[in-house]
């Protein structure tokens, strides 16, 4: 959403601009331009700092409005009014998989993308931990717990192993 409200600020500067400056060449641009210069040069060098130091603040202004919210991802259940914090079933699989022999440590994601959901783990294991082993024990012990607490929802998993490397 905020992209389109970007896009959409910026367009209308553009358009703005560039009716301005299309109405400034028609009624005698060249003398529009002179006098706003020969105004500039009256004013003193204090006023072209003051204004390009308020743009600069203007902008990051803007830039600081557009950062993220830490606002969290809410995945709709089927009973209406009803929702799930995706960060409690991410913290969920890490735990789940945090149990399984071998794996030293997890990270997931957890996106949707219409109506089906992509989990996308990361397991790094110990170096002495075999990763057929490891996927099989994943593949039979946490990621049915997982489908089923995400039921409603179809899920496509993504798993990625590491191995860590001895010193």
């Amino acid at each position: 959403m905020h992209a389109l409200i970007n896009r959409t600020a910026l367009a209308l500067a553009g358009l703005a601009l560039l009716a301005l400056s299309g109405a400034a060449a028609r009624w005698g641009g060249d003398r529009v331009v002179a006098s706003g210069l020969r105004r500039l040069e009256e004013a003193g060098p204090h006023t072209a700092v003051l204004a390009g130091g308020l743009a600069v603040m203007s902008g990051l202004c803007l830039l600081a409005a557009q950062s993220p919210r830490s606002a969290p991802r809410r995945l709709r259940l089927p009973a209406p009014g009803y929702s799930l914090d995706s960060r409690a079933i991410r913290r969920a699989v890490r735990v789940l998989c945090s149990a399984v022999p071998g794996v030293t440590r997890t990270r997931c994601r957890l996106t949707r993308r219409g109506s089906a959901l992509n989990l996308s783990v990361s397991l790094l294991l110990s170096s002495t931990a075999h990763p057929d082993d490891v996927l099989a024990e994943f593949t039979d012990r946490v990621l049915p717990q997982i489908t089923a607490s995400l039921a409603p929802h179809r899920l496509h998993t993504t798993v990625h192993l590491t191995v860590q490397r001895t010193r």
